[in-house]
């Protein structure tokens, strides 16, 4: 089939607009495929949505901590917990590394979130055994499902999501906090509609501690990032009840360009009151470090600033 000239260009245009947008997303998915990936690639919506406040009344667990024992909200997304290792002052509290167990050292006083990636068999199977290993070793968070409102990631809808939860999360209750599932910024049936979707779908019954989300946008648009994420705390922290986890945040850019959107970003999470942490997409070469844990321009601004 012939296609005119110009209705090409428009098509090469519009996929290089999408390419560049994703660009990060697309080698995350490539770095942590043996983690069936963190996150995958989707259309954030034009502006933020405005959201209200309180969050829907859910039920909460009696875990043992609020928040990070330091009182730091910086956080380490990894997949190689060496490459952690130059990460090392106050200022960072938490870690992940989309799975259910860490065989590697993080810095002194940088607590490893464990996580059930979804409720496939294969991450269920060695759920149990996992998180209890590691609440025995320290950790006192439980991370449930990765984008389960993306089909390429958990892809789960809200109501077998909040079944999940009762099933493999609720047997913690008391020994950890439990956070929610991480949605995307994606517009609705995704973001926070599928979210509000799940707590509905609980009924009252998922043992909730907090919630976790994730935001991707151009390094340019900081003002949509800061509206994004502080109507996502007012309305789900429930006035600071529950923990809120930015456990994934991206800005599309240079180098230079994504340093200086983290100057402007860090002191404003920083100072947003009931938001309980952040991380900065990631501890991975070409982002926050380089392939021998050196800093990168980017990761030296968010251990810095």
């Amino acid at each position: 089939m012939k296609f005119s000239a110009a209705l090409v260009s428009v098509a090469v245009l519009l996929a290089g607009s999408v390419q560049a947008v994703h660009v990060k997303r697309a080698d995350h998915n490539n770095i942590h495929r043996r983690h069936n990936s963190p996150s995958g690639v989707y259309t954030p919506p034009a502006q933020t949505t405005q959201v209200s406040a309180p969050a829907p009344t859910t039920t909460a667990s009696t875990g043992t901590t609020d928040g990070t024992s330091t009182g730091a909200k910086r956080g380490l997304a990894f997949n190689d917990p060496s490459l952690c290792k130059n990460f090392d002052t106050s200022k960072f509290a938490f870690s992940y590394n989309w799975f259910s167990s860490n065989s590697g050292s993080l810095p002194s006083g940088v607590e490893y979130f464990s996580m059930l990636w979804s409720s496939d068999a294969s991450k269920t199977g060695i759920w149990n055994n996992d998180a209890t290993a590691a609440i025995a070793s320290g950790t006192k968070h439980l991370l449930a499902f990765n984008e389960p409102d993306l089909s390429s990631q958990a892809n789960m809808s809200p109501e077998s999501a909040a079944q999940a939860f009762q099933t493999y999360m609720n047997p913690f209750s008391g020994k950890a906090k439990l956070i929610g599932p991480a949605v995307t910024n994606g517009a609705a049936p995704m973001g926070t509609a599928w979210l509000d979707n799940f707590i509905a779908a609980c009924n009252g019954q998922c043992k909730l501690d907090g919630h976790a989300f994730h935001i991707y946008d151009s390094a340019s648009n900081v003002d949509y990032f800061k509206n994004y994420i502080t109507d996502f705390v007012n309305k789900y922290s429930n006035n600071g009840q529950l923990e809120i986890y930015l456990t994934e945040f991206g800005a599309t850019g240079t180098a230079d360009e994504q340093a200086a959107f983290l100057q402007q970003m860090i002191p404003f999470l920083d100072g947003l009151e009931h938001l309980t942490g952040y991380a900065y997409f990631g501890v991975l070469p070409n982002s926050l470090v380089n392939s021998d844990g050196s800093l990168t321009t980017i990761g030296q601004t968010y251990k810095n600033t």
